[in-house]
């Protein structure tokens, strides 16, 4: 592979890695946002918090299962610039 080819593909991956962070965070943002709406509005839906504390949870391990994928691709692009 061409040296630019590897720049080309790295940067692919790297834009498509933080493209899904970004998803990733919005959903875990909105999640929060909603875990926090359920709990103002508790006097009147008291049977939805228990969902959205699940989803809110859910969305937070999903972040940190992502963000360890992204460690793991951040390494071995490192290690590929290293020894490529």
């Amino acid at each position: 592979m061409d040296s630019s080819d590897g720049r080309v593909l790295i940067l692919i991956v790297v834009a498509t890695v933080v493209f899904f962070i970004g998803r990733r965070y919005q959903r875990t943002v909105d999640a929060w946002g909603g875990r926090g709406k359920a709990v103002k509005a508790a006097a009147d839906a008291k049977d939805k918090i228990p969902a959205a504390k699940a989803a809110a949870w859910a969305a937070i391990r999903g972040m940190v299962g992502a963000g360890l994928v992204v460690l793991i691709l951040f390494a071995i692009v490192a290690n590929a610039i290293r020894y490529g």
